[in-house]
């Protein structure tokens, strides 16, 4: 049975420490931005916009596609009463 201990805890803290040189503070920013949670929400309502609005766009284009009939009608019967 394994036993708490507390060398979870250094490891997480070297983990944050930021190694030296060029190429490690990329990955530094990148485990940042990968454990950054604040913009999920925004991209949740983002993706949920965009699907309401594909329903919309759809929705519009079945009805323009259904409708071009009776407005082709009305607009031989308004040319030919002229």
């Amino acid at each position: 049975m394994h036993e708490p201990n507390c060398r979870g805890a250094e490891q997480r803290a070297a983990r944050s420490m930021p190694p030296s040189g060029r190429a490690s503070a990329a990955a530094v920013a990148m485990v940042q931005f990968a454990r950054d949670l604040r913009g999920s929400t925004a991209i949740e309502y983002a993706l949920i916009g965009s699907l309401i609005f594909l329903v919309a766009a759809g929705s519009l284009r079945l009805y323009a596609t259904r409708m071009s009939g009776v407005y082709n009608q009305i607009s031989t019967a308004v040319s030919q009463t002229n």
